[in-house]
Order: C-alpha cells, then sequence, then structure tokens
C-alpha cells in the first residue's frame, strides 16, 4: 500500500511539474516509488519470527508489533 500511494503522489506531481511525457512517466514515478517506499524484512529474533521495517531516512530497522 505504501508503494502504490508513493506511486500514485509521484505520478501525479510528474504530470503537472515535470516536462516528461510518454512512458517516461511511470517509469520515473515506479523508480521513486521504490527509492522511497519502506521495506518490510522478517528476522529470526530469539527463535521468533519479527518483522522489522526499514525506510530511507532511518538509521536502523525497527521492529513492527501491530502484526
Amino acid at each position: 500500500m505504501c508503494f502504490a500511494g508513493i506511486f500514485l503522489a509521484a505520478r501525479f506531481l510528474i504530470v503537472h511539474f515535470a516536462l516528461l511525457t510518454g512512458l517516461w512517466i511511470p517509469i520515473v514515478s515506479g523508480i521513486a516509488a521504490i527509492v522511497l517506499a519502506p521495506q518490510f524484512k522478517v528476522f529470526k529474533v530469539d527463535g521468533k519470527d519479527t518483522v522489522f521495517i526499514a525506510w530511507l531516512f532511518s538509521k536502523k530497522g525497527k521492529p513492527v508489533n501491530w502484526l
């Protein structure tokens, strides 16, 4: 869901403010979404599977407790 939201926002901004046309709009939007979207990864910690979230603007991953 994060990827889709960032992709749509980037696409909207590129269409209205950039001089890109055609196939370049979704390509640039996709690259921006890949770079900016958070990543969820599962690691074994103390014998339990723990989900961590990592983001471009954070220094290290944080455990997700709401899953």
